[in-house]
């Protein structure tokens, strides 16, 4: 794979700007979706669980409605009347008045309970008065055939029992789904048992009690179930379980804490709420799929997926545009360096924003300015360089020096003989081969020295005891390195200027020493001096780079020249110092690096 930093830096940000845009438009998608899912779960959960408790609820009014009829029809006159005749009298006819008489009062209290399928009054010698709203035939005969009878006192601590759903005979070959509600019925005002009572209700009207319209999918899926505890289904909303047992969900989920949750039945998640009823002891359930539940999201999903791509999609062209934006000008700077790269300096780029690229732009434009004047600055150096040796060479052959020079030879062979003159041609010949050999490589201080001894014995024959030549250097200073001809013309100029209206007793005075990593290197002469404004022009001029004929006329053997090569060749930190004053003399002082030979001599061979 190509390595990232080998890219484009328009792929970089590309591919960084989508990557990071993509994470967080998923990331809020993701967060977005299950927040989504959290609330209708948790929606869902509410009002699940406030259906059922209202359901509990409406089915305890039922059962409690149911136990005031059964209180009316215990408490009703004839039949406790009838129960007392039916135990005392032996006769069939006086029976059958009995029982016509009970059967029409359980037809009152029944008839106007549609709910209400049929009504039974089992007396204690397993005699039964019996009611039916479709006229079908007797399901039970005796109190003895009933599984909840269990003999005296089965009520136990109990007003009622609430029985699991049986099947009843409705006549004409149909059956209904009925649960019976069984109690005692007590001698008034006695409290023994005389009979007992069982009003079977059509379990039908737990579908009444149950108000939802199936208006959507997940009221269409919806299962709701009472339970009596035990495992019996009393009812399930799709008839399809009403009446089985142990086919339900867990009853473990119902001795839990919680009230919802949860669970898998039958293969199939589900979330579910459930109510117990304190008053029937019956537990109502609400279970809701989850796919069903979960695929109302199934339009937020596409809605999500729909914006998450636009997003993409906005995003990958906004991070394109950018990067192509900042990229563009950087490319074409790129061009512009390349050019500059293959000799061509004149490559400008117009600044067109005040940004970080036009920033970029102005230093680019900037460094080639540098770059330009560096290059023309480094060869006008060297061209000084040049022009100042050619100077120093041209300023040792002076037509007046060799003149006069001449002169003082001729007669001085004419008044005192041939040793002189042997003397003044030997100097000569020195100062010619000093000046004409190396002039631009460093020599001892030593023989700088020489030379000017050399120009002293010269000046001497030919200006006598009008000054007098004074030399102050360490023994351990004779071997640092100087430039060639930089010492002497300084006192070139001291004789030529300083004494030029001077008779007698002048001076000229070289010393040196070291201060610290530099030496300092004086030509001092009692001479008449320079003015204020004369002092000023020629140290204006020496911080100048550039020299003229005409100025080394007025100031002497180019003292400007001496100074540029003191700094072409050491650094702009070494160079001349001038002090002077209209009768005070000249003091000239030159700095330079203070570095033995042989360090010279190992920069040079390195």
């Amino acid at each position: 794979m190509r390595a990232w930093k080998h890219y484009m830096l328009k792929t970089k940000m590309f591919i960084a700007f989508s990557a990071v845009s993509l994470f967080l438009v998923l990331l809020t998608c993701l967060i977005f979706y299950y927040k989504s899912v959290s609330d209708i779960r948790s929606q869902t959960f509410s009002l699940s669980d406030t259906i059922t408790r209202q359901f509990s609820r409406t089915l305890e009014l039922y059962i409690q409605d149911t136990e005031k009829l059964s209180v009316s029809v215990f408490g009703d006159p004839v039949i406790q009347q009838g129960l007392l005749d039916h135990y005392r009298s032996r006769d069939d006819t006086e029976q059958n008045e009995i029982e016509l008489s009970i059967n029409s009062r359980l037809f009152t209290y029944l008839q106007p309970r549609p709910q209400l399928q049929s009504l039974y009054v089992f007396t204690l010698d397993n005699n039964v008065y019996y009611i039916s709203k479709a006229n079908g035939p007797k399901v039970s005969y005796s109190l003895s055939s009933e599984p909840w009878y269990k003999g005296a006192g089965t009520m136990g601590g109990s007003k009622f029992l609430l029985l699991p759903v049986t099947e009843e005979d409705t006549g004409d070959g149909h059956k209904a789904n009925v649960i019976s509600f069984v109690r005692n019925i007590n001698r008034i005002p006695y409290r023994d048992v005389i009979a007992y009572m069982k009003i079977n209700i059509n379990v039908n009207v737990i579908r009444d009690m149950l108000v939802h319209a199936d208006s959507n999918e997940v009221e269409q899926h919806m299962r709701v179930f009472i339970e009596t505890g035990d495992g019996d289904i009393v009812y399930d909303n799709k008839d399809v379980l009403t009446g089985s047992s142990g086919t339900g969900p867990e009853p473990s989920i119902f001795r839990k804490n919680s009230r919802s949750g949860d669970l898998i039945w039958q293969g199939k998640r589900y979330i579910y709420t459930f109510a117990k009823s304190d008053y029937t002891k019956w537990n109502t359930i609400i279970l809701i799929p989850d796919d069903v539940l979960l695929s109302q999201q199934k339009s937020l999903r596409y809605i999500l997926m729909l914006v998450g791509l636009l997003a993409m999609a906005l995003i990958a062209v906004v991070s394109y545009l950018l990067s192509h934006q900042i990229t563009l000008p950087l490319r074409y700077l790129m061009k512009k360096m390349i050019r500059v790269e293959h000799g061509d300096l004149s490559q400008r780029v117009t600044v067109r924003s005040s940004d970080e690229i036009g920033r970029l732009t102005r230093i680019y434009n900037n460094m080639l300015d540098s770059i330009s004047r560096l290059i023309r600055e480094a060869y006008e150096s060297k061209l000084a360089e040049k022009n100042a040796q050619l100077a120093a060479l041209q300023a040792q052959i002076n037509p007046h020096f060799l003149y006069n020079t001449l002169n003082i030879m001729k007669s001085i062979s004419r008044v005192r003989g041939i040793e002189e003159v042997a003397e003044m041609s030997e100097a000569l010949a020195e100062l010619f081969k000093y000046s004409m050999h190396q002039l631009h490589q460093p020599v001892p201080l030593q023989a700088e020295l020489d030379h000017i001894a050399n120009y002293m014995k010269i000046q001497q024959h030919r200006f006598g005891s009008r000054f007098e030549y004074r030399c102050d250097v360490p023994e351990e200073l004779m071997r640092v390195p100087v430039l060639k001809l930089t010492i002497q013309p300084l006192v070139e100029n001291a004789v030529a200027h300083g004494f030029a209206k001077m008779k007698a007793d002048g001076i000229v005075a070289l010393s040196a020493r070291r201060e610290g990593g530099r030496l300092t290197i004086e030509v001092a002469d009692n001479g008449q001096g320079m003015t204020d404004d004369r002092l000023f022009t020629l140290r204006r001029d020496l911080q100048s780079s550039r020299s003229s004929p005409e100025d080394d006329e007025a100031h002497g053997i180019g003292l400007r020249n001496i100074g540029q090569r003191i700094r072409l060749f050491y650094g702009e930190e070494c160079g001349i110092a001038i002090e002077s004053g209209p009768g005070r003399g000249t003091s000239v002082r030159l700095t330079i690096p203070c570095l033995t030979a042989e360090h010279e001599h190992g920069e040079d061979t390195a």
